[in-house]
C-alpha cells in the first residue's frame, strides 16, 4: 500500500484494517481504502474517478503468513455510487464463478439480449431463472476471468491500465514503482505455481542447464489450483 504514494498524487491514501479473531488461532484481516468510495484519481488535476481497494486476508496461526482470501478493485466515476468495473478475486469461489474475474457495470444491448437466450446449464440456468421471474440479464451479470489464483491482476496493473487508457495523473515516480510492485507480485505468483506443479518446474529448470534432483518424496500436482478458472 506505501507503494500508492510513489504513484498517485493524491493525499486520501490511508486505508484501514481491522482484525478478528478465529477459534483455529488464525486471524482474518480486512483492509480497506479509508476515503469514502475509494480513492480519488484526477486527470488534468480535476477529480475523475474513484478507485476503491478492498482487501480479505486470513493470517495462519503457525507460519504467521497472510494468505489473500479476497480482494476487490473497484473503479467509479467520481463521487458517483455505480461502478464502472470491479476486478475480483475470491479464493473459495465456486465452481460457477471464476475464482479471479471483472465485471463490467453498464449497459450493453447485444450481449444481453444474448444472455436472454442461455442454456440451461451452469450460470445460464441462473440467467434463464431472472428471465422467468421478470428481471432482464445485465453486462454486470457476467464473470470475465482473469488467470485464475496466480495468474490474475494485480492492484498496478489496474492502476497502470487507468494511467493508459484513461490519463489519470501520476507522480514522476509511478513507472518505477508500479514496475517494482508488479515484479514482487509475479515473483510471489511463481513461486505459488511452482508449488501447484514441482515436476514442470522442474523439468523446465532442467532444460534451462540447472540441476535439480528428485526428492525422496515427490509432491503431487494441486490439480485444484491447476484446474480452477
Amino acid at each position: 500500500m506505501l507503494r500508492l504514494s510513489e504513484i498517485l498524487p493524491t493525499g486520501h491514501l490511508g486505508f484501514t484494517a481491522d482484525a478478528s479473531p478465529e477459534p483455529d488461532g488464525s486471524a482474518r484481516i480486512a483492509i480497506a481504502s479509508v476515503f469514502a468510495g475509494g480513492i480519488p484519481l484526477s486527470i488534468d488535476d480535476r477529480p475523475a474517478l474513484q478507485l476503491a481497494v478492498d482487501y480479505k486476508l486470513m493470517m495462519s496461526p503457525t507460519s504467521r503468513r497472510a494468505t489473500v482470501v479476497g480482494s476487490t478493485f473497484l473503479v467509479r466515476p467520481f463521487a458517483v455510487g455505480r461502478p464502472l468495473f470491479t476486478v475480483d478475486y475470491v479464493r473459495d469461489a465456486q465452481s460457477n464463478t471464476p475464482a479471479a474475474h471483472y465485471n463490467l457495470h453498464f449497459e450493453h444491448g447485444p450481449i444481453e439480449a444474448e444472455l436472454l437466450q442461455t442454456g440451461a446449464t451452469r450460470r445460464g440456468k441462473i440467467h434463464q431463472k431472472g428471465v422467468r421471474s421478470g428481471k432482464a440479464p445485465r453486462l454486470a451479470d457476467l464473470h470475465f476471468p482473469t488467470g485464475g489464483h496466480r495468474f490474475r491482476l494485480c492492484l498496478e496493473d489496474v492502476i497502470e491500465m487507468l494511467w493508459i487508457e484513461f490519463g489519470i495523473d501520476v507522480k514522476p515516480t509511478a513507472k518505477k514503482a508500479i514496475c517494482e510492485g508488479r515484479e514482487r507480485w509475479r515473483v510471489m505468483q511463481v513461486r505459488a505455481a511452482v508449488s501447484d506443479d514441482p515436476q514442470s518446474a522442474a523439468e523446465e529448470l532442467r532444460t534451462l542447464g540447472y540441476v535439480v534432483e528428485e526428492p525422496p518424496s515427490p509432491r503431487r500436482q494441486r490439480l485444484n489450483r491447476i484446474h480452477a478458472i
